[in-house]
């Protein structure tokens, strides 16, 4: 089942049925490896996939966050940030 996104000013928003812990602690890793690299982060997790989505200025920010979630778990992940 999935909930309308959560947006708050300034904070990335997180989509997640069943696994709102888990997309709650990937987009705090997220943030923490990333230093607030990544803008309009998306954490977008069901059917046993995560998907990032936001902006980033670098490939290396968004290489950061991609291991931050692989670190927490190593589900499928798909990577849609966009780099520039």
């Amino acid at each position: 089942m999935m909930t309308q996104p959560r947006r708050m000013e300034g904070r990335p928003s997180t989509r997640c049925g069943t696994g709102d812990d888990l997309a709650a602690m990937i987009r705090g890793q997220v943030e923490r490896r990333a230093s607030g690299r990544i803008r309009d982060l998306e954490v977008d997790c069901s059917g046993g996939r995560v998907v990032l989505r936001g902006r980033s200025r670098t490939f290396y920010a968004k290489q950061l966050a991609q291991q931050a979630v692989l670190d927490l778990d190593p589900t499928l992940l798909d990577n849609r940030i966009v780099v520039g």
